[in-house]
């Protein structure tokens, strides 16, 4: 029987939460809705949220080798990582499709926690004769994320201090309240933001610390229903709702699935691959690729018109999307399938229903009309949409 656990917030998250709707993510329940995704979701583009992401999997990978195995896994080159400085990066199998993806902090120099989902098994399969210690460490952060264009506020308040001068993807040490505080200028909203990683005990009392000072800047909590649809309209992906993971964990379940296994470029995350490295796993299939005239797939946004939304209404009786859908649905250019949408929701900032495409090249262009087949009972519809270029909304969490 698998363990249930609650947050570091938890105590603090169940007082604040006034409806019924929680979430389980990995070994942990958290809040999926405080009192409504479209206000919470509003608060987080115009004001400031706390969100929580504690069940993030962590792994620290540490040792005399541990910039060696990392350099031959991933496809960046952490050579001149610095310390403190988090860098944003895929992995891959050895036919250049992606087993995952996420964020790795360089905490000492030969130290690294990799924020990701499960891959230690994966890691370890790769440090044959390496002196590397590979750790799980989950348990041992909570991580309370910081949303909106009022976040630094609220943490220059709690804190005392200013972080005007903390770029994006670096970190820095902090006290709010009795605890010392891991604060990352990062997000996975699009927004401004922060994550604070701290000790389990320490918890309750960062919650506090925040909330003491939060109400003049409209600090609300956001649970994981408004952190998903922020995600989904900041373009920005999760292993196995977007992609089929290519190592021992897919993070699609063990029934037949639709989604692919991608590489970077499919997923348009070219840019985060560094062919000058003289080696990393999958190399020579993403050169091949590259050479080839570059992959056979691209990822898009998908909007449905106005009037596919008025039809989805009559065909599901009822709202549209009540949450990000984790269904696959086809999708055609006239008769032929050209591709499918994975993370299909009702963009509250956006309004309108948008999702993720992984489109043929040659019809991936942005404004090409297509159509969503949607099924039902009787059959298939034929929803009209067209394909954008994402993010849906322009990224502000890199500006000052």
């Amino acid at each position: 029987m698998s363990r249930v656990l609650g947050t570091p917030f938890h105590s603090r998250a169940e007082l604040a939460a006034s409806t019924p709707e929680w979430y389980r993510w990995g070994d942990y329940f958290v809040v999926d809705i405080y009192t409504d995704v479209k206000e919470e979701l509003a608060a987080m583009r115009e004001r400031v949220t706390v969100n929580e992401m504690s069940p993030l999997w962590k792994l620290r990978l540490s040792g005399p080798d541990s910039v060696e195995l990392i350099n031959a896994v991933i496809t960046r080159d952490i050579s001149g990582q610095e310390i403190d400085q988090i860098i944003y990066t895929p992995w891959c199998n050895q036919a250049g499709k992606v087993v995952g993806d996420g964020l790795l902090l360089r905490e000492q120099e030969d130290s690294f926690v990799l924020v990701a989902g499960p891959n230690k098994d994966w890691f370890s399969s790769l440090s044959s004769g390496l002196d590397v210690d590979i750790e799980d460490i989950t348990d041992t952060i909570g991580i309370l994320a910081l949303q909106g264009p009022r976040s630094r506020d609220v943490l220059e308040a709690a804190s005392g201090r200013s972080f005007s001068d903390l770029a994006f993807s670096r970190s820095t040490l902090c006290e709010l309240g009795a605890s010392q505080v891991r604060v990352i200028r990062q997000g996975f909203t699009g927004e401004l933001g922060y994550e604070l990683w701290v000790e389990p005990k320490s918890g309750e009392d960062v919650w506090d610390s925040l909330f003491a000072v939060g109400g003049p800047s409209g600090l609300v909590p956001a649970g994981e229903y408004a952190i998903d649809v922020a995600r989904v309209e900041a373009g920005l992906l999760i292993v196995g709702s977007d992609y089929k993971g290519a190592g021992f964990w897919s993070g699609v379940g063990p029934y037949p699935d639709d989604r692919q296994e991608c590489s970077p470029g499919e997923l348009n995350l070219g840019r985060f691959v560094d062919f000058s490295k003289e080696h990393f796993v999958g190399k020579q299939a993403l050169v091949e690729e590259r050479d080839a005239g570059g992959p056979s797939d691209r990822l898009l946004g998908l909007e449905l018109t106005e009037d596919s939304i008025s039809r989805l209404r009559e065909i599901e009786f009822g709202p549209v999307l009540p949450r990000v859908s984790r269904n696959v649905y086809r999708l055609n250019a006239g008769a032929a399938a050209v591709g499918y949408v994975t993370s299909l929701t009702w963009g509250y900032s956006l309004g309108k229903v948008v999702g993720l495409a992984h489109v043929q090249s040659s019809a991936a262009i942005d404004g090409n009309e297509v159509s969503l087949v949607w099924p039902t009972k009787d059959g298939e519809k034929m929803l009209d949409a067209r394909l954008t270029d994402l993010p849906f909304r322009k990224h502000v969490r890199a500006v000052a």
